[in-house]
């Protein structure tokens, strides 16, 4: 009942302050849509639950509805550069699964719009790094030039110095050159120690592709002390600790996670995920599994059908049929 009267009461206060932001920032798209559903129930027009609606869209991968929606919030509020940067994003999916002739009209209305965000908030970090990796993907005859990528990353690293070292990671990932990615990320926790979406980062380039699961664990676990309402850090643990056999630490952050965000369980997946690759005690992956299909998805994260997939998976792995799991 708290819960529904939070729900009610954010959504009626949703023009004056943005508590859906803040659920959307902290990967919680579940109550920010409810949020915003309710804010659109009330006002079809506006242009802010417009905005996170789009945003909410492509979190559940509903990948048509967000363009239409990011252009109705830029025309009901031009002036509002956060809008600009959802269009201009969603200009740039749609561009990734078009032909060549319409990447090219789509990745100059990407510009045209990132460029008006940060015309309008200049120290829009988020808009600066999509147009970092505009410089980076896009082919030189529409603008693109890792010169330039450089340079933006030079201009966040003075809005803000821990986010100019992960786009300066960004830049060594796309070089491919992991030992300057680690510098910089390494460099970015240096410069915010208590900022979770840094420690993550650094957790993340780690667990990618089993580089170090025992630095991953102690930056994932860094993360949750710092907040420990959000799941990343704990999803991050539970890979490090399946991956490593650590059953009873599993069970110990698993058991966190799913006290302190009981409406994310994608730790559980992460864990299976892990001992399928490991190919250890996957009777209890089933089962976590099994428990994660108990609940809808949160965007962004594995869906029913990734887990299902994964399920099938270490049945015939293990000679059994998926009933039998």
């Amino acid at each position: 009942m708290r819960f529904a009267a939070l729900l009610l009461a954010c959504a009626a206060a949703l023009p004056a302050q943005t508590p859906a932001e803040d659920f959307i920032e902290a990967g919680h798209w579940k109550r920010a849509r409810a949020i915003v559903e309710a804010r659109l129930r009330e006002a079809p027009d506006d242009p802010l639950a417009l905005f996170l609606m789009s945003q909410i869209h492509f979190a559940f991968g509903q990948k048509d509805a967000p363009m239409k929606l990011a252009e109705r919030a830029v025309t009901l509020a031009p002036g509002e550069a956060k809008f600009h940067r959802q269009l201009a994003e969603a200009t740039g999916v749609m561009a990734q699964r078009s032909n060549m002739l319409q990447q090219v009209f789509l990745a100059r209305k990407f510009k045209k719009e990132i460029d008006a965000a940060i015309a309008l908030d200049p120290n829009n970090v988020q808009a600066r790094r999509d147009l970092i990796e505009y410089y980076l993907l896009a082919p030189g005859l529409i603008g693109g030039d890792k010169k330039q990528a450089h340079d933006v990353a030079a201009r966040i690293a003075r809005i803000d110095a821990a986010q100019g070292f992960l786009a300066e990671a960004r830049l060594a990932a796309f070089d491919h050159d992991l030992t300057r990615q680690e510098a910089m990320l390494r460099k970015a926790v240096e410069a915010g120690p208590v900022k979770y979406g840094v420690r993550i980062a650094l957790a993340q380039f780690y667990a990618k592709d089993k580089v170090n699961w025992d630095a991953a664990a102690e930056q994932a676990r860094e993360a949750v002390k710092i907040d420990s309402t959000r799941a990343e850090g704990f999803s991050i643990a539970a890979a490090a600790d399946a991956a490593r056999a650590r059953w009873s630490e599993l069970e110990v952050i698993l058991a966190q996670a799913e006290r302190q965000v009981p409406d994310d369980w994608t730790p559980y997946f992460r864990a299976a995920e892990a001992m399928n690759a490991a190919g250890k005690n996957l009777t209890a992956a089933a089962g976590y599994l099994r428990k994660y299909l108990m609940q809808e998805a949160e965007g962004n994260e594995p869906t029913h059908a990734d887990a299902r997939g994964l399920l099938k998976e270490i049945a015939s792995r293990r000679d059994d049929r998926p009933g039998n799991l």
